[in-house]
């Protein structure tokens, strides 16, 4: 018998590959663990064509979903002793140009979900993606008992390092790390921190893709005026650097208009720096009612009001976090575990 984790894509530096390994990691304590995706850039994970000549019905499987599956019909088909799924939530495709590729993805993903019956556990990473899933199974076969709430992974693990910084700064470094798709607004971001004249507050944009590829995307012309007035941009760094650059920041900063969980948010929190963002429905199995969120009309007056402030108070918020945070994987594992046992 194998532990089979499989999703659509596994790749570095992205919150469903990072959750894939995870609970690899997590697994192979109890039982033999085997990463399968239809395309990956991670040397380890198994090709899903290469799987299927070794299935055995004996397999469990732990399936990520969390966008259009070109195999889901052909791995829905396989017997496994049995069958857990994590969904990380879709974007909804209004976020994206009608009928572009994404679009296309999201809704295809969405409409699918109607195809994931008699799983034996239903996990999602917040209420939020719960209710996606929900609206969009019509069906009324799920045991709500078996739907938990789980984060994808253990940001508060004891093995993560985290470091607590009291001081206010005079310069207060913000960063945002993800990608650049429509519904993450990092043109407005940058927009916001373009008209920083007295240049105390600095920007750093953290992502996977390519200068060239930035470069494109922001247009050349705007892309080099951001670089001009102190906006740093950092591509496709290692884990190392990655990590050794969020250390010398003061805050994460996003105006992304929806996530599923966002692992480099509760990252940040991990590491008693405060974060801002939207009040996203994602956030409220986890944050406390007291913590100040931005909104559309801040400017940056107002955003280092609303930094301040959660500092003032983060390791009241990061506890309250962190607690939360335990106390559903710990549920979660317990209910995993009698499943794979």
């Amino acid at each position: 018998m194998k532990i089979i984790i499989y999703s659509q894509n596994l790749v570095s530096m992205d919150g469903v590959g990072n959750s894939s390994i995870y609970f690899m990691n997590l697994f192979k304590s109890f039982e033999d663990v085997v990463l399968v995706a239809n395309y990956s850039n991670i040397p380890s994970v198994i090709n899903f064509n290469e799987y299927l000549k070794t299935h055995n019905n004996n397999d469990i499987l732990f399936y990520h979903y969390s966008t259009e599956d070109i195999n889901i019909k052909l791995l829905l088909e396989l017997k496994f002793k049995k069958r857990i799924i994590y969904y990380h939530g879709i974007t909804p495709p209004k976020y994206f140009p009608h009928r572009s590729k994404l679009f296309n993805s999201c809704k295809k993903g969405l409409s699918d979900i109607n195809l994931l019956l008699d799983f034996d556990l239903y996990i999602a990473n917040s209420s939020a993606s719960k209710n996606q899933f929900l609206d969009n199974f019509n069906q009324n076969l799920i045991n709500h008992d078996k739907f938990i709430i789980m984060p994808p992974i253990d940001i508060f693990a004891d093995s993560k390092k985290s470091n607590k910084s009291t001081s206010l700064k005079p310069e207060l470094n913000f960063y945002y790390c993800g990608t650049l798709i429509c519904h993450k607004n990092v043109n407005c971001l940058l927009e916001i921190f373009n008209k920083n004249i007295n240049n105390e507050l600095k920007l750093s944009i953290f992502t996977s893709s390519p200068k060239e590829d930035i470069s494109k995307f922001l247009n050349k012309k705007k892309y080099m005026e951001y670089q001009k007035n102190g906006i740093k941009f950092f591509h496709k760094l290692e884990d190392k650097e990655l990590i050794d650059n969020f250390q010398r920041m003061n805050c994460f900063i996003t105006l992304s208009s929806h996530e599923g969980f966002c692992i480099p948010l509760f990252d940040a929190i991990n590491n008693f720096q405060p974060v801002l963002s939207f009040p996203l429905k994602c956030l409220e199995d986890y944050f406390p009612k007291g913590y100040k969120y931005i909104s559309k009309v801040d400017d940056l007056i107002n955003i280092k009001k609303k930094y301040n402030h959660n500092l003032e108070y983060i390791e009241i918020y990061r506890n309250f976090i962190r607690d939360k945070s335990k106390r559903f994987s710990k549920a979660g594992l317990d209910l995993i575990l009698k499943i794979i046992e």
